[in-house]
């Protein structure tokens, strides 16, 4: 289950779902980092209150943290927790890179093997000595040997091919099956980002659509986007068309072919499409209408 962060629900409902997704028995929670929560802030209070689940944070963006910091927060997450805990890494947006905190994009696919090597050495209890596109040298963490479970957040052909060389296991958010089914042919594990709601109420698509209108123009996403079949507001919003607007174009069809939306049997059958394509389903709730995605996460469950 990944923990949903829908820009018009409290942000504390983010602790509501993480908890109530650990009760029913979901083995792994993930954990984003958006608008809301310090990603690794709540995976430490996650991990503290929940029993059984594996705390799974980011995917984080490679041009926000350097390599050492993202080792010692996940780290960090695993000590509190008791238990293993894993850690993603992804390339992000220009939006959120360049606009929201300043930094450069571009190139995360070059500098990615180096940063999960980084990561890697830390997590093994290593005193660091690294040197290329990320220095380090004599680091070694006083939290002694981690487990490095280490998923890349793959949007484009270029991180695809990286991943496939460095990481544990790929994830892909916002996709189809056809898409699904291309990634699982490098041979590496392979997750899916899936919002799903079960009975959504009108409310509950038109929060789908909102946020499905943010991802429109973003590298890697706009894409496979276009391969669902919503090439016309892809074009759309790659003129600057606002947000609202762009969210307004999407009919239920076409939100439909990158989530899961309708009955119990029609989101089982829909999760179970991309399972049968051979890849791990991570289930993103819809909460309006349905608060902390208790109906959906029940029914799932």
């Amino acid at each position: 289950m990944v923990i949903p962060f829908w820009l018009d629900r409290p942000a504390a409902e983010a602790v509501e779902v993480g908890l109530l997704a650990d009760q029913l028995g979901f083995g792994e929670i993930w954990m984003g980092e958006m608008l809301h929560f310090d990603a690794f802030a709540l995976g430490g209070a996650l991990a503290v209150r929940t029993r059984q689940a594996t705390i799974t944070v980011g995917p984080l963006a490679l041009g926000l943290r350097d390599p050492v910091q993202m080792a010692m927060g996940v780290a960090s997450v695993g000590v509190l927790g008791d238990r293993p805990a894993r850690l993603a890494v992804g390339a992000s947006s220009p939006a959120v890179v360049e606009k929201w905190h300043g930094r450069n994009w571009g190139g995360e696919a070059e500098r990615l093997s180096a940063a999960v090597a980084l990561i890697r050495e830390v997590l093994r209890g290593d005193r660091t000595n690294h040197s290329g596109r990320f220095e380090s040298h004599g680091f070694r963490s006083a939290l002694g040997p981690q487990t490095a479970h280490i998923t890349v957040a793959a949007s484009g052909p270029r991180m695809m091919r990286a991943a496939a060389a460095c990481a544990d296991r790929i994830v892909l958010n916002l996709v189809p099956v056809e898409v699904v089914q291309r990634a699982t042919a490098n041979g590496k594990p392979v997750a899916v980002w899936l919002v799903a709601g079960v009975d959504p109420t009108p409310a509950g698509r038109a929060q789908v659509a909102r946020q499905l209108a943010l991802y429109l123009a973003a590298p890697g996403y706009s894409q496979a986007l276009t391969a669902a079949g919503l090439n016309e507001a892809v074009t759309a919003a790659r003129q600057g068309v606002r947000p609202s607007e762009l969210a307004a174009m999407l009919s239920d069809d076409q939100v439909g072919q990158v989530a899961a939306l309708g009955d119990q049997g029609e989101v089982a059958r829909r999760v179970d499409s991309y399972r049968e394509a051979g890849v791990e389903v991570m289930v993103v709730p819809v909460t309006a209408g349905d608060p902390a995605g208790l109906r959906t996460l029940s029914a799932l469950a």
